[in-house]
């Protein structure tokens, strides 16, 4: 971490009084972790860069054995202050995400804003702790600001805006999102860059990348149920193939597929992973 990243957010935390004065103060639960909680039963969860301590609490009062990271002191501070005064517990761990030896995969891995306000240079790094950090069967929740419209540069300060494009491809393909939300900000201060789209994102471990045969087989059974027989390959062939590999189904892609290169698609995803997909392509 540069010194000049590192000294904004500690000259922040110092100006704040409490932790309801930190710019990025929030009272409720970042979007989607209350409906998480009610899918899943407590394990354990990585709150990154844990900030007002808003989130750690929320887990922490739903059971989770929760684990708050910041390389803030003041930070940890806040957030077990408000645990206590909750009731509740969380393991304060000061360091940075970057440089963190992860020591065990956690069912649930959190990130309300670290990610875009990073010196990209940590990106690789950053990406690499998250892999490793988040259980197979993990839930991964991130929130990150894209541009309000296309093109609208960075604010001075910060933070920086990317697309769900982008965003999407930085953790495929381990990863694949499985909800998306947004919300638009129209007055906010030009040192920031004016309004932005708060965006949210729940991804999930990629089925496509780690199981690759399985994804292969049902594929192949679920073109055989919608009657794709061997031979010419029809137009609704396509569009169904084009559906079912696009982002949200099987997640071979991140990105929406036309008809027209779902063949295509299936043809690289499967190269990429070492496997054969001619004898499923050729019933095309």
């Amino acid at each position: 971490m540069n010194t000049r990243e590192r000294d904004n957010f500690l000259q922040i935390y110092e100006w704040s009084g409490d932790w309801s004065q930190l710019p990025w103060a929030h009272e409720e639960p970042t979007l989607f972790l209350a409906e998480l909680c009610t899918q899943r039963p407590a394990g354990t969860a990585l709150d990154i860069g844990c900030g007002a301590g808003t989130d750690s609490v929320f887990l922490a009062s739903r059971g989770w054995q929760v684990t708050s990271l910041d390389f803030v002191p003041k930070a940890l501070e806040f957030t077990q202050q408000r645990a206590q005064q909750a009731g509740v517990s969380v393991t304060a761990v000061e360091a940075d995400i970057t440089a963190w030896e992860v020591p065990q995969r956690y069912d649930l891995v959190l990130d309300h804003g670290l990610l875009h306000n990073m010196d990209p240079v940590r990106y690789p790094a950053y990406r690499e702790r998250v892999l490793r950090a988040l259980a197979g069967n993990g839930d991964f929740l991130l929130l990150h600001w894209h541009p309000l419209y296309p093109g609208q540069p960075d604010g001075e300060a910060g933070p920086r805006r990317r697309s769900r494009d982008e965003i999407r491809e930085f953790f495929a393909p381990e990863l694949t999102e499985r909800y998306f939300a947004r919300e638009d900000f129209e007055d906010l201060p030009d040192v920031v860059g004016g309004g932005m789209s708060q965006a949210y994102y729940w991804f999930r471990r990629n089925p496509a990348h780690a199981h690759p045969e399985e994804l292969l087989a049902q594929l192949a059974a679920t073109l055989a149920r919608h009657g794709v027989a061997p031979g010419p390959a029809t137009e609704p062939d396509l569009a169904l193939l084009a559906r079912i590999v696009g982002p949200g189904r099987l997640g071979l892609s991140q990105r929406i597929i036309e008809p027209a290169g779902a063949v295509q698609a299936v043809r690289d995803w499967a190269t990429a992973h070492g496997r054969d997909a001619e004898q499923l392509l050729d019933s095309l």
